[in-house]
Order: C-alpha cells, then structure tokens, then sequence
C-alpha cells in the first residue's frame, strides 16, 4: 500500500467522483482508477462502488477512511519533522478563519510569508457559519481566527487579538442611521438582516433580545458577511455587526448607530494546547502574530 494510493483514495471520496477527483489531482481518470484498482486487489475488497451517482463507499471503504487520513497526517508530520532538522521550512498550514478587519487579515500574512518560504502549501477555510473551534480540536485546522464562543474547551487555548462593540449598520437616509444609545426596542419592528444561526454575531444578538424579552422575528438570512453589508447599502433593511469588521472602503453607504448595552465581539487566535504541528505551521502562525501587533500598534 503506498501513500499516494492513500491520497488518491481519499481524492475520490472528497469529490464524490472518479472524474472530478482526477482533475484535481491534475491526472487521467484511467490512471487514477488503475492505482485504485491495485490498492482494492491489495486489500482483497471493493472499496467504491461505481455508479451513475458517482462513486459510493462500500463497508470495507468507510473502514478504510480515518486509517487513510491518520496515515497521510503522520507521513506529513514526519515530512516536517525531518526538514525541521535540516533547515529547511516546508510542509503545509491548514487555517480557518472568519470575515475579519483587514489588519488581523491572515490572507495579508500569505504572499510576504510565501515570498520568503516557496515550499509551504497554505490552506485557508474561510466560513463563518462553521464551529470554527471544533475544526482546530479536531485537527481539520491547525489554528482558526475566530470569535471567543461558548464552546472553547480545555483542549483549546484562545489568545484574544481585539475586542469590539455590536453596532447597528443602516442606510444612510434611515432614521437611526449615526444614533447613539439606540434601545433594542426600538429595533423589534425593523427588517432586520440577520446572519444565519451558527455565526456568533446572531449568537450574540439573539441573546440580547432574550434578555430582554423582547420579540425576535427573523425576516431575512444572509449566509455571508458582505453580503449582508451589500444589502444594507442597497436599503434592503439593517444589521448587526461588530464595529471593527466594517471596512472603512465601505463606509460611503453606510450609517452606523450604536446600541445601548451592546455585548463584546471579541476575536483571537485558537490553538490546540499541544505544540502546533510542525514548523511551517509555528512560523506561518509566528508571521501572522507580528503582522496583528504591527498593525494594531501593540
């Protein structure tokens, strides 16, 4: 059984398809097929089974799918380990991360980190809607730029990189549009844009209109943050977001009011309490801290 086989495997499975899984790892399909065909001779079983649906897991293929991932990882590691020893910095970081202000941007951390280390691969999960702390508990994440949530853990070390208020974001001819102090219940019967549940800013808002015990109706959804800044600028209603995560290129469409007794939006940086694997991983992470401090003036 060789790795490549492994990961060709698990291309399969990510894709649904033979096909798909062979364009993204930028080979012929029949090629692809023939290593998979030896690796199920191997193993004396079908691991897929094929059809018009693409390719399914058989019993024998969903056994095989966390061993698959554990040894492509440990052979990863072992990778970095060794070019750890030897100077030389390679290997890959996995980060996910949440819309944030540009200065704490980890995407501003790649082109000068790239620059100086060609051999790092970078991946960037980029969603909101996900529990981003369980990707970085789980592994899925080597570190995740996200809100402080109820779900850290033990496991988890959370090191804050800034804190800011909810504010309301509204046209700029509405009538709440530069308010300060605004009561919450004067927002009750506003179309309110809201972000989907899973997101910590409706985590936090939903949590200020129990306190209060005021009414919550959810009239419209949006799954992605500029999204709901676009429809604010185009009066479609308002919003609530944190103040730091509005771009000030933005700005010309927008009114922003402040609410009274808003709650804290606070982001940071989520590590698992364990050394961050491998030295690609701990200098990528070490490049994006500076940047934060630079830029923040810390």
């Amino acid at each position: 059984m060789e790795l490549r086989q492994l990961e060709y495997f698990l291309a399969v499975v990510e894709e649904g398809s033979f096909t798909r899984a062979a364009a993204r790892l930028y080979m012929v399909q029949s090629s692809l097929s023939a290593s998979l065909l030896g690796l199920e001779k191997e193993l004396g079983t079908d691991l897929f089974t094929r059809g018009r649906k693409g390719a399914e897991l058989t019993d024998a293929g969903r056994a095989l799918l966390q061993p698959a991932r554990a040894a492509l990882h440990d052979a990863e590691r072992a990778r970095d380990a060794v070019a750890e020893v030897t100077g030389l910095l390679r290997g890959s970081v996995r980060v996910a991360t949440v819309a944030v202000p540009r200065d704490v941007d980890v995407l501003e951390t790649i082109r000068p980190f790239q620059e100086r280390h060609p051999g790092v691969a970078i991946s960037v999960l980029h969603d909101g809607a996900q529990d981003l702390l369980g990707l970085v508990a789980e592994g899925t994440a080597d570190f995740a730029i996200t809100p402080l949530t109820h779900r850290t853990t033990p496991a988890l070390r959370f090191d804050p990189i800034l804190s800011t208020p909810l504010v309301l974001l509204c046209p700029p001819a509405h009538r709440l549009a530069g308010a300060r102090g605004v009561q919450l219940g004067d927002v009750v019967d506003e179309p309110l844009i809201d972000l989907p549940r899973g997101w910590w800013v409706r985590e936090l808002l939903d949590r200020m209109f129990a306190e209060r015990d005021l009414p919550r109706r959810v009239r419209l959804e949006v799954d992605e943050w500029f999204g709901v800044l676009t429809m604010v600028r185009r009066g479609v209603g308002i919003a609530c977001g944190p103040l730091a995560c509005i771009d000030e290129t933005l700005l010309g469409g927008l009114s922003i009011a402040t609410l009274d007794g808003a709650p804290t939006w606070e982001l940071g940086i989520a590590t698992r309490d364990e050394a961050l694997r491998g030295a690609a991983g701990r200098a990528f992470l070490d490049a994006y801290r500076r940047q934060c401090r630079e830029r923040l003036g810390e």
